[in-house]
């Protein structure tokens, strides 16, 4: 099979400036009193060789600061390496960070007419996907807006219906599709399913675990700039679990945590640094009475208690639940405690109502986490240690989903 893209002992080096002056007077004052410090280099990228091939979908996976978001604009062609190669086969399109390409002033109409041209089409060939773009994009009441007063998803709908009209052979996609309403992303898996069974090429970058290792033939983990392993995805995102406990064991050093507290916690199902941690899980049923029996089909509420060992500017969680054979039922996170519910103290209470728990009677865990926002390691793990029972009864139906069918008989 063809090669689609090949990367070559790539590098990429910023130059930093820790105490960049913002005004000149600032500049004079540091340059006088000798404070003024030169550009620090940053290798963002280090050494990464690697090929895709045509038809293939590649998912790059590791935490904030590892290099994918680096990669995957040196790929579009957005910037040059410092040192190595790339060579891509094809048209190249990409799905960067929200409103990469768009002009903030200008209509979405305009921006459409705007990147087709830029991808290479006619005014009459843009005019001609114009219709089917909007629709895709459902924003057929705004598009004669400009594109700042758009919100992130309705940002992210023009943007992936323009990608996919250019009809590229290769189609690069950095978490864009973590923002959005369920139903769009469900659109856009949708739309991405027939582009690969088109043949065409996929690189898609996400810290969506679950999503890459369903929709990946190929697993890429970066870490501190270089390739630290590349395979099937199941052993790749086993590989980014490993690091991730090392990293965490790590910071534990770094802090003073001794490795047998760290061990002490892994026999308890419990792991991290403990910088923050879970103090107390709860679970309330629909009548916000403490219990550890909910009912399937009714809300229920999961509270968790959370204290700062130290004093952290925001924190990430996640929130899942588990069955006994360790089979994930569903999965919550929040990428920033802080952007989603605004200050917090050194004592919080979290609270996440489950509506109409669609779960079969049974016994279950909550699995939850405390991570840093980006993610390089771990306050606080818990891992099947907070079990909770749903009742109920729901005949002849098997699995974890509860689902109620009705049965009916139609003449041929």
């Amino acid at each position: 099979m063809s090669v689609a893209i090949t990367v070559k002992s790539l590098s990429k080096r910023f130059h930093v400036h820790r105490n960049r002056p913002r005004t000149l007077r600032e500049a004079i004052n540091l340059r006088l009193t000798r404070r003024y410090d030169p550009a620090q280099d940053l290798w963002a990228l280090r050494d990464v060789s690697f090929t895709v091939r045509k038809g293939q979908t590649v998912g790059i996976i590791g935490h904030n600061g590892a290099g994918k978001s680096t990669l995957l604009r040196l790929l579009c062609g957005i910037g040059r390496g410092t040192s190595g190669s790339i060579h891509c086969t094809g048209h190249v399109s990409g799905l960067l960070e929200l409103g990469t390409g768009f002009h903030p002033l200008m209509s979405g109409r305009e921006n459409i007419k705007t990147a087709g041209i830029l991808n290479g089409l006619t005014r009459r060939q843009v005019e001609s996907l114009e219709k089917e773009i909007i629709a895709f994009a459902e924003l057929e009441a705004f598009i004669d807006e400009p594109v700042r007063t758009y919100s992130s998803g309705m940002t992210v709908r023009l943007g992936f219906a323009v990608a996919m009209q250019m009809n590229p052979d290769v189609l690069m996609i950095d978490e864009v599709l973590a923002v959005g309403d369920a139903g769009f992303r469900e659109k856009c898996l949708t739309r991405l399913k027939e582009f690969q069974r088109a043949g065409k090429t996929l690189v898609l970058v996400s810290h969506e675990l679950d999503q890459i290792e369903a929709m990946s033939d190929e697993v890429l983990v970066l870490e501190e700039g270089r390739v630290a392993f590349q395979s099937d995805p199941e052993t790749a995102i086993e590989h980014y679990q490993v690091l991730l406990r090392q990293r965490t064991e790590r910071r534990a050093a770094e802090i003073s945590i001794g490795s047998s507290q760290v061990t002490q916690q892994m026999e308890e199902g419990k792991f991290g640094t403990q910088e923050a941690s879970i103090t107390a899980v709860r679970f309330y049923n629909e009548n916000e009475s403490v219990t550890d029996i909910v009912s399937s089909g009714l809300d229920m509420t999961i509270e968790i208690d959370v204290q700062m060992k130290t004093q952290l500017s925001d924190f990430a969680v996640t929130l899942g639940v588990f069955t006994e054979k360790e089979v994930k039922c569903f999965e919550t996170n929040i990428g920033s405690i802080k952007n989603l519910l605004g200050s917090f103290t050194n004592s919080n209470r979290l609270r996440c109502r489950i509506p109409a728990l669609p779960l079969l009677p049974g016994r279950y865990f909550a699995n939850v986490g405390l991570f840093p926002t980006d993610w390089g390691f771990i306050y606080d793990y818990h891992w099947q240690v907070h079990p909770f029972n749903v009742a109920g009864s729901v005949p002849n139906v098997s699995g974890i989903v509860s689902v109620r069918p009705k049965w009916s008989r139609t003449s041929e």
